[in-house]
């Protein structure tokens, strides 16, 4: 039986993504140059990013990340899936929007972005060539500029490449206050809450067509939980075929946690023949942002 080699990363360059906003030239270039020398370190196959931002300025033109990461990574596959943006969520308590206006940008927008060396396939048919989706799985009644707020999506696309493997990528809610020492339990349950609701949508979006089918998914991302919290619990203990891959070097991959909240699961477990995965924990890392890249090899058949 053939099988298919992959190596896949998943980033948060929010981090960065802040710095690239600063008006310090000097740093600003700097974040960019380590972020560019990481991808290139990394080499994945697939590369899955959390808070990518982008705008469109005055006269029409994109400025985006997106094209100096295809170029520096070698991707010749890359999309964006916007989950906040100026045109649908105007907030006037959004700092980065009011900027935007007074810079009479057209449009800004956040979201994740997947790239990959392996085309994109159709979701139903993976002989056709397609494209990612980008599916809603929370959406606040109002938003109000915050991290409390902040719409959440899942990214689904599928490699059109034997076995053919779904990959998702998203970045679950994380509560203003929740990590701070004196945050109340009403705040951690209350963020506990959202993400659980958010991996059961994930898992109700996945059921049918790729979990009942036992076809292969991987699923990467920053789910701001750590590894035995109830949401990643859920996800493994309801569907037991999912596994997390857990670094060799496991441990935190943001300053202001104890341990890994970037994880990477693969499914089906008997589908996955091997596999090894780390923590990029180099200073390239650290330079391009807040979070450290996990990266996994993974032989599917």
């Amino acid at each position: 039986m053939k099988t298919l080699n992959l190596r896949v990363a998943t980033l948060n360059i929010g981090g960065g993504e802040k710095t690239f906003e600063e008006s310090n030239h000097d740093t600003q270039q700097s974040r960019l140059k380590a972020l560019e020398m990481l991808i290139k370190r990394l080499d994945a196959d697939v590369l899955c990013l959390q808070e990518v931002s982008q705008y469109i300025d005055a006269d029409g033109a994109n400025h985006s990340l997106m094209d100096k990461i295809s170029d520096v990574g070698k991707y010749q596959h890359a999309f964006y899936g916007k989950t906040v943006s100026m045109e649908t969520h105007m907030q006037v308590k959004k700092d980065v929007m009011v900027r935007g206006i007074f810079n009479d940008w057209w449009n800004w927008s956040k979201g994740n972005a997947i790239h990959a060396r392996v085309p994109f396939a159709r979701l139903g048919d993976p002989n056709r060539s397609g494209l990612p989706r980008n599916i809603p799985i929370f959406r606040p009644l109002a938003y109000e500029g915050n991290r409390d707020t902040d719409p959440r999506a899942a990214l689904l696309t599928r490699l059109k490449e034997a076995p053919f493997p779904f990959v998702s990528t998203l970045h679950l809610t994380t509560l203003v206050g929740e990590r701070l020492p004196d945050a109340t339990p009403l705040i951690k349950e209350k963020a506990h809450l959202m993400r659980f609701q958010q991996v059961s949508r994930l898992l109700d979006l996945v059921r049918a067509n790729i979990l009942e089918k036992n076809e292969p998914l991987i699923v990467a991302g920053d789910f701001n939980a750590m590894a035995d919290e109830h949401c990643i619990n859920h996800l493994l203990a309801s569907v037991p075929e999912f596994v997390r891959l857990v670094p060799d070097n496991d441990g935190p991959t943001h300053p202001d946690v104890e341990r890994a909240v970037d994880h990477i699961f693969f499914y089906p477990r008997q589908r996955l023949v091997s596999y090894t995965c780390h923590i990029e924990t180099c200073d390239l890392s650290r330079r391009a942002s807040d979070h450290l890249p996990v990266v996994a090899d993974l032989e599917i058949k």
